[in-house]
């Protein structure tokens, strides 16, 4: 990497990184003179009872809505917008350490009833979405493209869809807003809802992982649930990070599909192009994480129970990267975009996630069992 770039990005990531420490602490880095605004509410009976307990609010979620203030009351600095456009990069980073947690048993055990389940939701949401958005009045790209985005993985589906359907800008721009909308409401209804249901993080994970629809986001949810320690990891990102991955995977086959489908829309214009933003966004960082599920299988980062020296500073890695990207996220989630929202995909939007996660939840309780 040239000097240049990373005197161009360094100024970003320190932003992000500064956030994270504001809400983590200093204790892994050898700085217990600041132990983070988490365990600052966490000292008090009454501030951990309400906004601990009850509302799950931890380093995670801390670290997306300081991110949110800075990026909309105070906007991001010009300075600092390249790096924190990398912040995606830290998150799918993380993910990849995230594969230390498991061994091959683990992911084909997990990875089999994910399948099922992220297969039948796929097809659901896809049908859905597309009907509804045809019975309002939406324009069949922009309503592929924003059913690539409720039935895969959000955002990243969004942008993957869109030149393979010959999307408009607006369409883009109107499905982004739809999925973050829903988003934000996510991070903090989700935990509340299975707190009150009684979830445990096993199952709880199961339904982040599929009634969710932006990938980053299951991650912050399923870490404001249980938060986990290094010698016990949340079990609730272990199992709804399995979740997510299997959609993710899914992504080329759905983009292919709909161009496909598109394509019956777009008479008398030359042949849709399915290589368009489709294999140029394959997610190759899922081989990473499965590399590390490798690696940590065949003993090579030492044992599991108790956590390996190399193990345990993995898991401080991920966690930290995890904290870093999802502050840069929180800066990135602007309030004003989220108002441009079109009226027809916010309604067709908002029916779709409420219906996922809604049945993600009927699922969930009535056939995955408490534990994995």
């Amino acid at each position: 990497m040239k000097v240049s770039v990373v005197l161009r990005i360094f100024p970003g990531i320190f932003l992000m990184f500064l956030i994270a420490f504001l809400a983590r602490g200093g204790s892994d880095l050898g700085l217990p003179w600041w132990p983070g605004l988490e365990n600052l509410l966490a000292a008090s009976p009454v501030t951990r009872r309400v906004f601990i307990d009850i509302l799950h609010l931890n380093h995670i979620l801390i670290s997306i809505i300081l991110g949110m203030l800075v990026g909309n009351l105070l906007g991001i600095p010009r300075w600092a917008e390249a790096g924190i456009r990398t912040s995606s990069l830290f998150i799918k980073i993380g993910v990849i350490f995230l594969g230390s947690l498991y061994s091959i048993t683990d992911v084909a055990r997990l990875g089999s009833t994910a399948v099922i389940i992220i297969v039948g939701f796929i097809i659901l949401m896809l049908v859905f979405t597309v009907w509804l958005g045809r019975k309002v009045g939406m324009d069949p790209s922009g309503a592929t493209t924003l059913a690539a985005g409720t039935a895969v993985c959000g955002v990243s589906a969004i942008l993957a869809t869109a030149p393979a359907v010959r999307a408009k800008n607006t369409d883009v721009v109107y499905s982004i807003a739809t999925i973050l909308f829903f988003g934000l409401i996510s991070l903090f209804v989700f935990p509340v809802v299975g707190t009150l249901v009684g979830l445990s993080p096993h199952q709880f994970g199961v339904w982040a992982g599929t009634g969710i629809m932006n990938s980053g986001q299951v991650l912050a949810v399923c870490l404001t649930y249980d938060p986990g320690t290094v010698s016990h990891p949340s079990v609730s990102l272990k199992t709804g990070e399995i979740y997510n991955l299997t959609r993710v995977i899914f992504l080329p086959f759905v983009v292919l599909f709909l161009a496909l489908f598109a394509s019956r829309y777009n008479t008398g214009e030359e042949e849709v192009n399915i290589n368009t933003g489709l294999w140029s966004r394959f997610p190759v960082f899922v081989l990473g994480f499965l590399s590390m599920v490798l690696l940590t299988s065949f003993g090579f980062l030492g044992p599991t129970s108790p956590p390996s020296r190399e193990l345990t500073i993995i898991r401080h890695l991920y966690s930290w990267f995890f904290a870093v990207g999802l502050a840069g996220q929180g800066m990135r989630l602007s309030l004003a975009e989220l108002r441009r929202a079109g009226s027809k995909p916010l309604l067709v939007g908002t029916a779709a996630a409420f219906l996922k996660a809604l049945l993600a939840l009927i699922v969930v309780i009535l056939f995955v069992p408490r534990d994995p």
